[in-house]
């Protein structure tokens, strides 16, 4: 970030969740399969398989949010989202831009039918004269406060772009990650312990 733009880079706390995550439901789908299950045994045979492709499908969504990663960067005269995994950057004119709002974005999980919060943040969306509107979230992007009070401003005719003095820091979520990344790793770990006793 300088004062002529502003750069938010995808959130080390999204990648973090994309990478472990996916390596999680991998390694579980691994555990589940058995394949000393017949499949006279239909019974335990399909009921292996739609639990292996439950977790199959939700580490493609893992890799979608890690696909998903964006960069973004904001100056006096456009706005530019880089995905840069897909090799895609999309680039628009402030004036291309209709409307900005900010609302909640929250992240929650359930466990016995209550509800665990793993992340509540922000999200700005962009909506624009011809193309699609983009949402812009604080789990995806770093330096999202400063991005999301210049952004607000984009449609007014004295905007100029107020980098501030340095980006604030934030570190909700990262408890859940560093959980992810413990169990995962000790996941891995006996799926290696396992595979070389036999």
């Amino acid at each position: 970030m300088n004062n002529n733009k502003i750069i938010a880079n995808p959130s080390f706390l999204q990648i973090g969740f994309s990478i472990f995550g996916m390596l999680f439901f991998l390694s579980s789908a691994y555990l589940v399969y058995n394949h000393e299950v017949e499949s006279y045994q239909k019974g335990d045979y399909l009921g292996m398989w739609i639990i292996i492709s439950l977790f199959c499908f939700f580490a493609l969504g893992c890799l979608y949010m890690l696909l998903c990663s964006k960069k973004v960067e904001l100056t006096n005269e456009f706005l530019s989202i880089e995905y840069p995994l897909l090799f895609k950057t999309k680039k628009v004119s402030l004036d291309d831009i209709k409307k900005v709002s900010e609302g909640n974005h929250q992240i929650n999980s359930s466990h016995n039918f209550s509800r665990i919060e793993v992340y509540n943040g922000q999200k700005i969306t962009v909506e624009f004269f011809e193309l699609k509107k983009i949402t812009i979230t604080s789990f995806e992007v770093s330096n999202y406060e400063i991005l999301a009070q210049n952004l607000k401003n984009v449609t007014k005719s004295y905007f100029k772009l107020h980098t501030g003095n340095k980006s604030i820091k934030s570190y909700q979520g990262y408890g859940w990650l560093i959980f992810i990344i413990i169990l995962t790793v000790g996941l891995v770990f006996s799926l290696i312990q396992k595979n070389l006793g036999h």
